[in-house]
């Protein structure tokens, strides 16, 4: 005699099924109940998040399911079995004068499967051994079809439809399963596999997702109180559970178990707060891990993908598991082909077969197909529930997952992380990349090639959060970079001057004009003597160390710096290069500050016509020459021009953007003075009082955007508007 554990109940533990087999009594077979294992339903803890699905499963257990095969689907311990068990309690407790014969069948190996619909069927008056014969499921079915009393026939955890097929199909109807034949009975079939079309046109799926943070905060509550901790550490707890109802009960349990244990029998380690079983499980220590409650169940679901003709799959969700808790943009990151050079189990793979098996693991709820708000069918992203990603997660998959993001650099779909028409693929992949880097730097052993790969990712994923704004960020992340560099490459390697110089613009951008100029001198000089002077990177150097100057307020050193690189410039790419333009228009700005301003004006004048004929109105290039150009304008007290100038950039760089980039808020700060000297004071400190607020929030304090907003708003005899985080 053996027992075997059977399906998930009530969303919260493993029923305990017990099947029987009795060797010496071979013609009686395996002893079977088919009774629902209603004692698994713990009224103490009520359903929570099934609200809809119950009501809707209720629903066709009262009219009948017309013909349907109703099918629950998700990732084992989502509480499909829950839900039907909570279903049959809801109509027999509504309407006990109407209650439907019920037979409930395990149905996830054949041979108790076959046993169950056999004692079905004796317990529908085919009391003779010869109906089960060559055509048992026709008889079965015509019998099921002439009962008067309804009936319900669940079927649990059937995870290969193939088993349901017997001597004929389940979608063509001539399987074991026959439901269109019996209007007065209903029947459901819970499984982790949805996504087979075996269950054929007829049946109904109902995918039994993962608790929604709140409602899985809930589940959590049930058990333990407020004891364990605010509801917001219980919801940030659920959130790292995934909200897996088998997880959450598991947690939920041992707090509770936890907080009723005497102190003596506590060890320092033991976590006894929603906060501190978080803490555990990121730091990979959590006792009685909810994440292996669902480490059986994720492997017979890979199991089931292997019988299906999917092999690697465990590798694949190993790279997967490797990127960020984020959605992982497939398009980039999982093409057949840099898949196939990155990892080796899929050197054969194609497009059309990794395609089927990313969506066979969304139907057995592995991992989600995020779509798009704007076009719900197309799916633009794929993300591992967080269980499964904490189970698959392998320092071994980190080259692989660091060579996909390489690969998806050289995109030309891709393109620049300071085009803001790139930036929705950019703001998708950039996660992955600083995660990627954040691992690298706490492997100890990761070979030379995949941590500099790792830099490569890092930097471009901070050249985007500086083009954002992020300012801070990036330069945080440069810093990082540039350790490995020069670790890995010496100080005067190509790579490591490239990163010197962008965490040196970052220091500008964040208004820390001496380290800013300090960086980009030790820059432009390395490069003049490692690259040659008129090497596009020594210009650029050398271009920025005069931006810097300017802004220090040493005009004529400046502009003997910008002069000469638009001169190299301007013989070396032509009048209408982008480097020429940029340089073109920084000598603009160093004769506009020594007050030549009708030389200015022309200048700016010329540069937005022609950047508006190469790049378009809403390039950020042909902004900041509009905006300047207003700011001459305004110099030279042409003030209602100035404003429509300023307006119109204004609107461009919300729309390019966004309103609380840096640039954005200095054109808004620009505004808000002209609207001032126009008189329009009520304007004006409206404006300025909301440039503060975002200024504060977005540059911090101590940025000198934000100390100009301060000071206009008090001239003006205006109290700066105290703001905070809540203020957003």
């Amino acid at each position: 005699m053996s027992a075997q554990l059977g399906g998930v109940a009530a969303g919260r533990m493993e029923i305990g099924q017990l099947v029987l087999r009795a060797p010496d009594l071979p013609d009686r077979g395996i002893l079977v109940t088919l009774a629902p294992p209603m004692g698994e339903r713990d009224p103490r803890y009520p359903l929570r998040g099934r609200e809809a699905l119950l009501e809707h499963v209720v629903s066709v257990c009262h009219t009948g399911g017309g013909g349907k095969l109703l099918v629950l689907h998700g990732l084992g311990g989502s509480g499909k079995t829950a839900v039907v068990l909570e279903a049959i309690a809801r109509t027999q407790e509504c309407c006990p004068a109407c209650r439907r014969t019920v037979w409930w069948i395990d149905g996830r190996h054949e041979e108790g499967l076959l046993a169950g619909l056999r004692a079905v069927a004796r317990q529908t008056g085919l009391q003779s051994s010869s109906a089960w014969g060559a055509d048992a499921a026709d008889v079965l079915w015509n019998r099921l079809s002439l009962l008067a009393k309804r009936w319900l026939l669940v079927l649990d955890g059937v995870d290969d439809p193939a088993l349901l097929d017997g001597p004929g199909h389940l979608a063509s109807g001539t399987g074991w399963v026959r439901p269109q034949a019996c209007p007065s009975g209903v029947v459901i079939v819970t499984t982790r596999n949805g996504g087979d079309p075996s269950w054929g046109t007829e049946a109904a799926l109902l995918p039994v997702r993962s608790l929604q943070a709140d409602k899985a905060a809930e589940v959590l509550l049930d058990h333990t109180g407020d004891a364990a901790g605010l509801a917001a550490d219980a919801r940030r707890l659920a959130q790292r559970l995934g909200g897996l109802p088998l997880a959450l009960h598991v947690a939920g349990s041992y707090l509770a178990e936890v907080m009723g244990m005497p102190d003596a029998f506590k060890g320092p380690e033991t976590p006894d707060s929603f906060a501190a079983y978080v803490q555990a499980m990121e730091g990979g220590s959590a006792p009685a891990d909810a994440r292996q409650a669902v480490a059986e169940t994720w492997r017979m679901s890979i199991e089931l993908m292997r019988r299906r003709g999917f092999t690697g799959t465990d590798r694949l969700l190993e790279v997967l598991a490797a990127f960020s808790d984020a959605p992982v943009p497939h398009t980039l990151l999982l093409r057949p082909a840099a898949l196939a050079s990155a990892v080796d189990d899929f050197t054969q793979i194609s497009g059309p077969t990794l395609w089927r098996m990313l969506k066979e693991l969304a139907a057995l709820g592995l991992l989600d197909l995020v779509s798009s708000t704007r076009a719900p069918d197309d799916v633009v992203a794929v993300r591992l529930h967080p269980l499964i990603r904490d189970l698959s997660r392998t320092p071994a998959a980190l080259s692989a997952a660091v060579q996909l993001v390489s690969a998806a650099l050289e995109l030309d779909d891709l393109g620049s992380p300071e085009d803001p028409e790139r930036w929705a693929a950019w703001q998708a992949l950039t996660p992955h990349a600083l995660e990627l880097a954040d691992q690298i730097a706490v492997c100890a052993e990761m070979n030379t090639q995949t941590q500099l790969s790792g830099a490569d990712v890092a930097e471009m994923a901070a050249r985007h959060l500086q083009a954002l704004g992020l300012f801070e960020q990036a330069q945080q992340r440069y810093e990082a970079v540039l350790a490995v560099r020069r670790a890995l490459q010496g100080d005067e390697h190509p790579a490591t001057l490239d990163c010197r110089h962008l965490l040196a613009s970052a220091m500008h951008d964040l208004g820390d004009l001496p380290l800013a100029r300090a960086g980009y001198q030790a820059v432009w000089e390395i490069s003049s003597r490692v690259r040659g002077e008129e090497h596009t990177d020594t210009l650029t150097a050398r271009h920025e160390l005069g931006r810097v100057l300017h802004d220090q307020g040493h005009l004529e050193e400046a502009h003997e710096h910008l002069s000469r690189v638009f001169a190299a410039c301007s013989r070396l790419h032509g009048p209408g290069h982008p480097y020429t333009l940029t340089a073109r228009h920084e000598v603009a700005r160093v004769l506009h500050h020594r007050g030549q301003l009708p030389q200015a004006r022309s200048e700016y004048e010329a540069i937005r016509a022609i950047r508006r004929q190469e790049f378009g109105a809403a390039h950020p290039g042909t902004l900041t020459a509009q905006h300047n150009l207003a700011a001459v304008l305004h110099d030279q007290g042409q003030l209602r021009r100035a404003l429509e100038e300023y307006q119109a950039a204004l609107a461009g760089r919300r729309s390019v953007l966004g309103e609380r980039h840096p640039r954005t808020l200095h054109t808004q700060y620009k505004t808000a003075l002209v609207l001032r000297d126009l008189g329009n004071d009520a304007g004006a400190v409206e404006l300025m009082t909301a440039t503060l607020r975002l200024s504060m929030l977005v540059l911090g304090a101590s940025h000198p955007q934000t100390a100009r907003a301060e000071d206009a708003l008090r001239a003006w005899g205006s109290d700066p508007v105290p703001t905070s985080p809540a203020d957003s």
